[in-house]
């Protein structure tokens, strides 16, 4: 392998493959400056450097030195009180009391294998190099390694962070943050996902402002509110046009990614664990890491970005045991059921699973003892011996032997305040002395930075899941943190606790995944709540929202697309009239929104099923056929008029193409309208799948474009293809590439 990480005589760095290069040098006082972040460059260790040391009136200069100010220089990691006023990456409290830290360059190193980061999930190695760079603060003795690592075959760049204290005195973090990324002025754009429950990753594009923008969670999770996630784009951006610096995080709780505009008009980019409300005491002698962080560019716009990230994190972040493989259909007893589950009924719905043709039949909610509503019972994992007096590990057994996969809800970090774990240790929960606890959905949540907590729930989570018979575990969490307090942890440590509740919350997956490495989890987290590359490490697919309104699903799917590949995304066809808008849709649509995700099924009332149950049948025997596709392919947003959406499907081995349409509200004497497709074969002919034996050139596909079909309630004309009538409406083409 050629090496992906240079050095000069003169300390420059340069980290190239063919996606990107991303330079930076030591400079004379022993600063590290940023020189270039963009396209491959062919000489990277010659790359000019735009900075000009420069009389700048009134600005302080770096230790008298002489036109040489931190203010305007493009920095690696950043710190506080040395002439540089813009937002630090590290700030913190010395043995002095005041909070003056400045960082030199010591010492790097490279090394061929990834290093892991001591109790947090991160991006795998391989095919990669890695780059250590250590700094210190040498008047109090704080020394900072600086992990970069890059990828052959990746346009991504990895970013984390190592503090020791190597003083006899205490130092106090108050931020620390994983990632700087200073970029040269310019006009950029923000683009943000923001949010709520059922209606997450709603995108938003922003000038980027004087000042600083946040987008940042201090709920617990990554949360709904903002997604752990922000572009910076050169102005006018297009899905095919533009620069385009993408920014995430390996990290489920509270985060923080600020952009800010200098005086200068130059542009950082901080992103790691949200300063407010941190707080992290660092012993003589003790260590900090902090959560990866992860930048990708593309200079070829959204698409090219959103590739990048689809690659990688299929690759690199979502668990090795699932990668390419195929997801299961299902059947959820959720609205079929509701919490009046029992055995019989259980098994009523494995018959009526095999009736539609799915995979899997998944116990939800309602199975544990004393659970017949949301006020009681989280915490008492153990099966309700009225409903279920055979016990979980019989049912999955008797499930199995209908030829079925078995999968089973949980909750385990909340508790209802009515249960018998709450009455035998009432302290296990996050709480602060003297306060009410807030509640969420009638929950408490349970401090999993107390070991004995996560012992708990390891042990009873593994006696369900050591029958061997449970092949799916959706993992759920459905409270925001507040009155967040450890009876575990000192007074002056209690800011530590978000944070060491996350470290307790991937201890506790490390475990279980490790004993049980062929259950597929799912994360679920009231839907998008706690969709992230952390939870995405420890379980290969996600459900990214309650709302399965198909509409309403659209925009949520599109958003997330942005970063996350539809490999890792679940849907299933839910009630109408939907639960959360109340908006009536067919079968077909619900079904279409959720097409392209991997795994796919259905939550109905019985009622419902039989009502459809040939739709269902045709949906679940297209889910199970195109299983092997939806791993691996590549995902494109081709059209989005506010009306009208066209999403672009093409599998892996770039031999099958399908094209998901959806008209949103039908009108009369439409337009006719047509979607140009990308990324196809100019020279290849692509027959279509529809009986009619229509064949067409990749050239005139992406130029010319397919014709959609008519939305209407006229006389249909012979030779031309229609959609159903009225609002809602959608089709999907499946072209097959002719070979031979």
């Amino acid at each position: 392998m050629t090496s992906l990480i240079s050095v000069s005589d003169d300390l420059t760095f340069a980290l190239s493959n063919s996606h990107f290069s991303y330079v930076f040098r030591v400079s004379p006082e022993g600063i590290l400056e940023h020189l270039h972040y963009g396209g491959p460059l062919s000489d990277p260790l010659k790359v000019a450097r735009h900075h000009r040391r420069t009389l700048r009136h009134v600005a302080s200069t770096f230790q008298g030195g002489k036109y040489y100010s931190l203010s305007d220089t493009p920095q690696e990691y950043p710190s506080f009180g040395t002439s540089d006023y813009r937002f630090p990456a590290v700030h913190g409290r010395n043995a002095d009391g005041n909070t003056i830290f400045s960082l030199h360059y010591v010492k790097h190193r490279i090394v061929q294998t990834k290093p892991k980061i001591k109790n947090l999930p991160s991006a795998r190695g391989g095919d990669s190099e890695t780059l250590i760079i250590t700094l210190q603060d040498k008047l109090h003795r704080l020394r900072v390694e600086l992990n970069y690592t890059v990828w052959k075959d990746h346009g991504v760049i990895s970013r984390s962070v190592r503090f020791k204290n190597l003083s006899d005195k205490e130092i106090q973090l108050q931020h620390a943050f994983s990632s700087a990324l200073d970029l040269p002025a310019g006009e950029y754009e923000i683009q943000h996902f923001h949010g709520t429950w059922a209606r997450e990753f709603n995108e938003e594009r922003t000038p980027v402002p004087h000042g600083r923008f946040v987008a940042d969670s201090a709920r617990g999770t990554s949360s709904a509110a903002h997604n752990p996630y922000v572009a910076v784009l050169q102005k006018g951006t297009t899905e095919s046009y533009g620069r385009c610096y993408g920014t995430t995080l390996v990290y489920s709780g509270n985060f923080a990614i600020h952009v800010e505009r200098g005086e200068f008009e130059d542009v950082r980019v901080l992103a790691g664990i949200n300063p407010f409300n941190f707080h992290w005491r660092l012993k003589p002698g003790k260590g900090f890491s902090t959560p990866e962080a992860l930048h990708a560019y593309s200079g070829e716009g959204l698409r090219g970005l959103s590739h990048h990230w689809h690659d990688f994190i299929r690759e690199k972040i979502t668990p090795e045991r699932f990668k390419g493989m195929p997801r299961p259909t299902y059947l959820n007893t959720w609205e079929a059921a509701y919490f009046d589950v029992d055995e019989n009924k259980v098994l009523e719905l494995a018959d009526k699973a095999n009736d539609i043709g799915v995979d899997m039949l998944v116990l939800d909610d309602g199975w544990f003892e004393g659970r017949q509503d949301d006020t009681s019972s989280l915490g008492d994992w153990r099966a309700d011996k009225t409903r279920f007096p055979s016990g979980i590990p019989d049912l999955a057994a008797k499930v199995k032997a209908k030829g079925l996969k078995f999968g089973i809800w949980f909750e385990p970090e909340m508790v209802n305040p009515r249960s018998q774990l709450f009455e035998n240790h009432p302290d296990w929960i996050l709480h602060v002395p003297g306060r009410v606890s807030s509640l969420g959905r009638n929950q408490l949540t349970l401090d999993l930075s107390r070991t004995e907590v996560q012992d708990y729930l390891f042990d009873e989570i593994d006696a369900v899941l050591s029958c061997g018979d449970i092949d799916y575990v959706k993992w759920d969490m459905n409270r925001n943190m507040t009155e967040v307090g450890s009876a575990a942890l000192p007074r002056n440590r209690q800011r530590e606790t978000s944070h060491r509740y996350i470290l307790g919350l991937y201890k506790l997956l490390d475990r279980l995944v490790e004993k049980h490495p062929n259950v597929l989890f799912e994360n679920c987290a009231s839907g998008g709540n706690r969709f992230d590359l952390g939870m995405l490490s420890y379980m290969p697919q996600g459900w990214i929202s309650d709302m399965c309104d198909p509409i309403g699903r659209l925009s949520i799917v599109g958003g997330a697309s942005y970063l996350f590949p539809l490999d890792v995304m679940a849907a299933y066809i839910g009630p109408s009239p939907n639960h959360q808008n109340g908006r009536v849709s067919s079968i077909r649509t619900r079904f279409m929104a959720g097409a392209f995700c991997s795994a796919r099924g259905v939550s109905l009332s019985e009622a419902e099923i039989n009502s459809h149950e040939s739709e269902i049948v045709e949906y679940m025997r297209f889910a199970k056929e195109t299983a092997d596709d939806m791993i691996g392919g590549g995902f494109d947003r081709v059209k989005n008029t506010g009306n009208e959406i066209a999403w672009q499907y093409t599998t892996a081995d770039e031999n099958t193409v399908y094209l998901a349409y959806f008209h949103i509200l039908s009108a009369p004497n439409l337009p006719f309208r047509r979607t140009r497709l990308v990324g196809l074969d100019p020279n290849a002919k692509y027959k279509l799948d529809d009986g009619q034996s229509e064949i067409y050139s990749g050239d005139m596909l992406m130029e010319s474009g397919m014709p959609m079909p008519q939305v209407g309630t006229g006389e249909k004309v012979p030779h031309v293809r229609y959609m159903p009538d009225g609002d809602f409406s959608s089709h999907i083409f499946v072209f097959r590439k002719v070979t031979g």
